[in-house]
């Protein structure tokens, strides 16, 4: 009797372990996943690259020698050699040539001889040029060319110092510039090469 009340004993508690509890059970999902997020920032270094070209040689095109006729005129000689009361040559009046110059002074633009690339606070930079003292004579022997009115060019923008807008630090993306400038050749006697002639050109971050 005692056996058969343990045997149901342990039956009744058996069944009572298989039944569902009041409590719930959560099982882990399929699938389960989970994010988080990062901010990500960089700090760039403020620097700018100057490319230039430290030897410019100016090769001028060679004119074409002409002969000019001025005409006819008429001379007043004295016996004693004296000749007096004519018309004469005047460089004020003489005939235009063909490759004649209006004046003494030419205004050429040198393009493309200065690029910059970097990285500044604004996506600017600052370029400027200067004549050193000595720098703007041009000499062979006492033939002198004088170098005048020099400054950096940046499409319309013209002057002693510019601003000019960067486009990043790739070089094929390099911001490009001239250099225009005025040449006097009231002082020139001489044909070859004249030296002597400096300029220098700043760039910086602003």
């Amino acid at each position: 009797m005692n056996m058969l009340k343990s045997m149901l004993l342990s039956s009744a508690i058996l069944a009572a372990i298989a039944l569902p509890m009041n409590g719930s059970v959560t099982l882990a999902a399929k699938n389960a996943s989970t994010s988080g997020e990062a901010k990500v920032s960089a700090t760039l270094p403020e620097f700018i690259i100057l490319h230039y070209y430290s030897t410019l040689e100016l090769n001028f095109d060679k004119p074409s020698s002409e002969t000019i006729d001025e005409g006819d005129n008429t001379m007043n000689v004295t016996w004693s050699g004296i000749v007096n009361g004519n018309d004469e040559l005047n460089p004020k009046n003489l005939r235009d040539a063909k490759t004649a110059l209006d004046n003494d002074r030419v205004k050429i633009t040198l393009p493309n001889v200065w690029a910059v690339r970097g990285f500044t606070p604004n996506g600017k930079a600052q370029v400027s040029i200067e004549v050193p003292k000595s720098g703007e004579k041009l000499k062979r022997g006492t033939s002198v060319i004088n170098m005048s009115n020099v400054k950096v060019t940046n499409g319309k923008r013209s002057g002693k110092s510019i601003k000019v807008d960067l486009k990043g630090i790739a070089k094929n993306r390099a911001t490009t510039g001239g250099v225009a400038m005025d040449l006097d050749f009231i002082k020139t006697t001489r044909s070859g090469k004249h030296t002597g002639g400096l300029y220098k050109i700043t760039a910086k971050t602003i």
